[in-house]
This record gives structure tokens, C-alpha cells and sequence, in this order.
């Protein structure tokens, strides 16, 4: 998996609910293990779609305007929110297997980012 898969799979998803790609940092260490983060730009507020090795799972994460680019899962402004904890809304989907190609995560993931901004 790679930040470039983002705006390859993401990109014209995010595009269309007004995203605009701000920036990337391809190589950040937490917990001692590779990340990346992917940063987005709507009107109203910023997206970051980040990886890291020791979460094991890529997260959207939500935050105004004027929140610092940095990595959500740290977050010292504490400006950054999970998109998935703003809300209690049951998107119904079911999780791919394990097994699954990168296609069908990324059409997943899409999905649950459509269901819940919608």
C-alpha cells in the first residue's frame, strides 16, 4: 500500500465532493514504524487519509481550516477528528476479507468515505 494509491483510487471521489489535493508526506515514522499521510482541502475544512504500519489501517481523518498539516493519529493541535467517530451513522458495510485485492479495499474505503460525508 502507497500515498499514491490515494488520489489513484480516491482522487476523482474527492474531487467531486470539492477535495483538492494540498499536500503529502510520503515518509513519517510513528511508533517507531513507516506512515503517510495525504492531505485534502475542501471549502470548509481539510481531509487526510493516513496509513501507518502499526495501526495496520488506513484513516480519514476530519479538521478545520486553519489545522496544522501534521499527522492525525499524533495530533497535537488536536484539531484532527476520525471521520468514522463524528458520527453514529451505520454505513452498512461489510469489511473485505483480508484476502482482498487492492482494488476492492480502495472501492471499500471510497465507500465508507461517501456513506459517512453524504
Amino acid at each position: 500500500m502507497s500515498y499514491t494509491d490515494v488520489e489513484k483510487y480516491m482522487g476523482p471521489t474527492l474531487s467531486q465532493y470539492g477535495f483538492e489535493l494540498e499536500s503529502i508526506e510520503p515518509s513519517i515514522e510513528y511508533g517507531e514504524r513507516p506512515a503517510w499521510a495525504v492531505y485534502f482541502r475542501s471549502a470548509d475544512c481539510k481531509l487526510q487519509v493516513c496509513w501507518s504500519a502499526r495501526e495496520g489501517s488506513v484513516d480519514f481523518m476530519l479538521a478545520p481550516l486553519d489545522a496544522p498539516t501534521e499527522f492525525g493519529l499524533v495530533n497535537k493541535s488536536k484539531k484532527w477528528q476520525f471521520l468514522l467517530s463524528l458520527s453514529d451513522f451505520d454505513d452498512g458495510l461489510a469489511t473485505p476479507p483480508l484476502s482482498a485485492g487492492v482494488e476492492t479495499w480502495w472501492r471499500w474505503r471510497t465507500a465508507l468515505f461517501e456513506s459517512h460525508v453524504v
